[in-house]
């Protein structure tokens, strides 16, 4: 028996919720996380804060879907090439929090987790379990004896030092840091061939 009760309230408008979702974009790389509030964002987008909230619960969920073509990261391709597919891992890495927008919504997400732990969930459900299952298969094939912990620990290599250099120090320059990734990671890829 499926669930077919008619939904609540009325359906959401494309155009209203397109302006929605530019305006929060517009606002987060204007004035960052902390500052973007619902009322400013209904009175540039031209709807009701009620609008708002009846679409999205928490301003958390609100930001995600506005940033989730900049945030999520597809699945590594499978090259053939162990080192081409770990490299490519860690570029999509560091091109996802790279970018201002992803960058802006990848630190609110992570700082402001006990304020909004719906956001929290939901951005480690949506986005951080894809990624480091995409980057697992990929670092999996290049390393088929080295276990789920290994492969783990090189994740958080990968991911830990991409956040801490572009999210924390907010250091822009990326030049190189795949390649110092990779000296640390292919000793381990290596040694499994």
């Amino acid at each position: 028996m499926s669930d077919e009760r008619p939904k609540r309230g009325r359906p959401r408008s494309r155009a209203s919720r397109d302006a929605i979702l530019g305006t929060v974009r517009r606002r987060l790389l204007a004035d960052g996380y902390q500052r973007l509030t619902m009322e400013a964002v209904a009175e540039e987008a031209g709807v009701s804060k009620a609008t708002i909230y009846r679409w999205w619960t928490t301003k958390g969920e609100l930001v995600l879907e506005a940033a989730e073509a900049e945030i999520s990261i597809g699945p590594v391709p499978e090259t053939g090439d162990p080192r081409s597919d770990v490299e490519a891992t860690i570029d999509q890495v560091i091109d996802t929090f790279s970018r201002p927008l992803a960058s802006i919504v990848i630190f609110a997400a992570i700082t402001t987790g006990g304020d909004d732990p719906v956001m929290a969930r939901s951005f480690r459900d949506r986005y951080v379990h894809p990624w480091r299952a995409s980057g697992a298969a990929a670092l999996g094939r290049a390393l088929p004896d080295g276990g789920e912990s290994g492969v783990q620990f090189l994740l958080d290599v990968i991911f830990g030092t991409v956040f801490q250099r572009l999210l924390v120090l907010r250091e822009p320059n990326t030049h190189g840091l795949t390649e110092r990734l990779l000296a640390v990671v292919l000793p381990a890829v290596d040694a499994s061939h």
